[in-house]
This record gives structure tokens, C-alpha cells and sequence, in this order.
């Protein structure tokens, strides 16, 4: 189906509604206009009306976003995140869903990818490696050339103009009028259509080097090594883009000495996790077992939860999250076993006795989500739990009261909370390079 058609299904009033209802509403902090959820949705009909009508007659004006400061360290400036307003959240969920249809077996999907370098490595055909990460992309994104990729793909104008007005919208700490200017660079960074249209940015670069047979799965030897990051270099500088000249973002070794991508490092036959990525989630445990000793309730049950979804991870409208979920590709299981043993050695240090709290297991866990997952039980599935079942951990768990809410309350308080659950289990990514 043409993009084209994929608008006509998504952009209509009944999904709209059904799309704010299940994913916008539970993941939509205020924008600058200082509009919450309980505002919007008391003029649902009318914001979804507006939606409807304004980007089917090609008027649809997004509002400047609000800024956000994501901190990365005290010696680099901080990241710039654009928080859209909730109909503007919802418009572009819309907008992704339409783009994400078209381009669904185009864009690189991570654990894709850490296989195809892993059977290459397996191969035993390759000696060399050489990992790029191009500086400063997202503000560097020219945008008639961005078009003129998107244009080979999408040609209806409401969808062109669509995309051309949200990525003109400025991000600001607060709205000035005099002061604020179109964007005429770069992709806003945290809009839900950010990464698929970084990813369609890069097209022409991908289709050169994936359909070079000479090339194929990073296919280089030691001395053409140079002269191929070279190349690369000037094919991003026609995109106006640069290589990054930090060595532990871009790199040119031996297969032999081993290297990190996306998170994962590569060592002859042992696939591993970085020890930033390691770290992140040693620290993300040892502080629910922090806050639990300084609770004044000391639940364990809470505890418990807690700690297994960091081991376990979850599926969540139809979704993986958490640590081992991403890092499943390993095969280091020294490294699972280590993580247990580390879980093993907090309950000694904060004083619980193993006989009151059973924990799940890194290992076991490593095993369902790599042999078994269709069918375990070991991993929560929230798709598959009953109302009875959300009740139950609303209750237990969370400590709400439930006995006097309905089952469309239940929903929403459940939803709610797991909503902010896998953004935690999230965190525990440190970002993948």
C-alpha cells in the first residue's frame, strides 16, 4: 500500500481516538501551550475535529515546541529535547504510524543488525572493522535534501506539508513571540517521527555501501580500511554531515582486538555487553534496594517486583522492554551469572535474609527470552493479564484501594503505571554507541 492509503486509514477520526487511547494518553507531559491530559481529553472530540480537518486541508500548524535539557555531563552541553503539546503529540503518532508503514522493512532494527555481525564474524572471512558515528547528526540534517529522499517515496502533498511544518517549529523555553524564527535545520530530537526520518535521511548512503558486494557485513581488510572512511567521510559531506573525531565514537582495529557497537562488544567468538551498559544496571538494582531501606514500609513485595522486572524485563503493548531484552544477542553467560551473584551479595549487604525474598534470575530469564519466549511464563506478558490480574498488582503491589473501581478505572490505573515502569526499565540502557 502507497503512503497514501496508509494516511487515508490512520489520519481518520476513530483512530485518532483509539490512538490517543492507547499509546498518547499514557506518555504525554504538558507542551508550552500548558495544556495536561485531564484539559485535553475534557475536548477530546474537538482537538481530534481539529486534527482531522486541518491535515486533510493541508493547514495543520504545529506549536513551537517546549524545550527540554537532558544533561550529558559536566563537559559537554546538554541535549536538546523538543516536548511537543498533546495534540501535537498525538498528530505526530499519527504521522509515525503513516511513515512507519511505509517504510516498515526499511528502517534497522537493532537486534537485525547485532545478528548480521555476529553470523559475519562467525564466517571467520573478515579482519577488519571500522565504526563511524557521524557528529552533531540531528541538528546537521539539511532538510531539502531529507525531502528530496522522502519525495521518492511519498508524493501527497497533506503528508509533505505534514512533515515540512513540524520540523520548521522551533524549541523554546518559553514562547516569545518577536523571538521565535523557523527552524530551517536539523530534526527536532524526541518527537515520536525523529528517528524514522534520521533513518530515511540516510538512505542514499545506505543503499550505496549495503549493495557494494566487496563491502558487505563491514567485508574490509586492514588496507583498505582508510580509503573506505574516506570515502564514507565525503559521502556524509554531501548530506552536510561530519565523522565524529571522538575515538571512542569512531574507530578503524583489527577484528582481532575486538570492538563495541550499539552496546554490545565483540570479541572473536564471545559476544558480550559494554561495561557502561553493565554499570547502568548495577546501579539502577542497587538503588531499589537503596530506596527500599530507606522506605518506611520495608515491602518486599514491592522489592520483589521491582528488582525481577529489572532481571526479567517485560512485554508491554506488544513491545520488549529492559536490559536483557536488548542485550539478548550475548552469549557470555559469565557475565549473567555474575549480575545474580551481584543481586546475591546486596541482599547480605542490606540485611535480607534469602529465605524471605526469592529473586528471578539473570540466567534463567536469558534462556525464555532465547528459547522459550513464546510460552513462558517466567517473563510478564501485560498484554495477556486479566482485569482480575491488574486489580490484584494495583493492589499488592502499588497499594491502591480497588474494591469501588471499575474495570475501565482498573485500565487506566494499570496502563498508567506500567507506562512509567518501562520508561525506568529503560533507563537502565546507557545509550549505545
Amino acid at each position: 500500500m502507497s503512503a497514501s492509503g496508509f494516511y487515508r486509514i490512520i489520519f481518520t477520526k476513530n483512530h485518532l481516538h483509539d490512538l490517543y487511547f492507547s499509546s498518547v494518553r499514557f506518555r504525554a507531559p504538558v507542551g508550552i501551550d500548558k495544556i495536561n491530559r485531564r484539559a485535553f481529553e475534557n475536548n477530546i472530540d474537538e482537538n481530534i475535529d481539529i486534527i482531522y480537518r486541518k491535515v486533510r486541508n493541508g493547514t495543520y500548524k504545529f506549536t513551537p515546541y517546549r524545550e527540554k535539557l537532558i544533561s550529558r555531563g559536566s563537559i559537554k552541553l546538554p541535549r536538546v529535547v523538543s516536548i511537543p503539546t498533546i495534540r501535537d503529540k498525538l498528530t505526530l503518532k499519527a504521522l509515525y504510524e503513516v511513515l512507519q508503514a511505509t517504510y516498515q522493512n526499511e528502517t534497522p532494527f537493532v537486534h537485525r543488525i547485532i545478528n548480521e555481525v555476529s553470523v559475519a564474524l562467525a564466517a571467520n572471512e573478515y579482519d577488519g572493522v571500522l565504526r563511524l558515528d557521524v557528529k552533531d547528526f540531528y541538528p546537521s540534517v539539511d532538510h531539502s535534501l531529507l525531502f528530496k529522499q522522502i519525495k521518492k517515496r511519498i508524493r501527497k502533498d497533506e503528508l509533505l506539508v505534514l512533515i515540512a511544518n513540524s520540523l520548521k517549529q522551533p524549541t523554546v523555553a518559553k514562547i516569545k513571540k518577536d523571538e521565535i524564527h523557523p527552524n530551517d535545520i536539523g530534526i527536532p530530537q524526541g518527537l515520536s517521527i525523529s528517528n524514522i526520518l534520521a533513518n530515511i535521511y540516510l538512505f542514499a548512503i545506505d543503499e550505496k555501501y549495503l549493495n557494494r558486494a566487496s563491502l558487505k557485513y563491514f567485508r574490509y581488510v586492514d588496507d583498505e580500511l582508510e580509503s573506505i572512511r574516506l570515502e564514507i567521510d565525503t559521502d556524509l559531506k554531501k548530506l552536510e554531515l561530519s565523522i565524529h573525531d571522538d575515538p571512542e565514537k569512531s574507530l578503524s582495529c583489527s577484528i582481532c582486538e575486538g570492538f563495541s557497537y550499539l552496546g554490545y562488544v565483540f570479541n572473536n567468538e564471545k559476544i558480550t555487553v559494554r561495561k557502561k551498559s553493565i554499570e547502568s544496571l548495577r546501579e539502577s538494582i542497587l538503588k531499589l534496594f537503596t530506596n527500599f531501606k530507606y522506605s518506611e514500609s520495608h515491602e518486599l513485595t514491592l522489592l520483589k517486583w521491582s528488582v525481577d522486572l529489572r532481571i526479567t524485563g517485560c512485554v508491554f503493548n506488544e513491545t520488549k522492554y529492559g536490559w536483557l531484552f536488548f542485550f539478548s544477542q550475548i552469549n557470555d553467560l559469565q557475565l549473567l551469572n555474575s549480575l545474580d551473584h551481584f543481586i546475591k551479595k546486596l541482599l547480605a549487604r542490606f540485611g535480607i535474609e534469602p529465605a524471605k525474598i526469592t529473586f528471578k534470575k539473570f540466567v534463567r530469564a536469558y534462556h525464555e527470552i532465547t528459547k522459550n519466549l513464546s510460552h513462558t511464563k517466567y517473563i510478564p506478558n501485560f498484554d495477556e493479564y486479566s482485569t482480575s490480574d491488574k486489580r490484584k498488582i494495583l493492589s499488592d503491589i502499588f497499594g491502591l484501594k480497588t474494591q469501588f473501581l471499575t474495570s475501565t478505572d482498573i485500565e487506566y490505573q494499570f496502563n498508567r503505571r506500567i507506562y512509567q515502569t518501562v520508561r525506568n526499565l529503560e533507563k537502565d540502557l546507557a545509550r549505545a554507541s
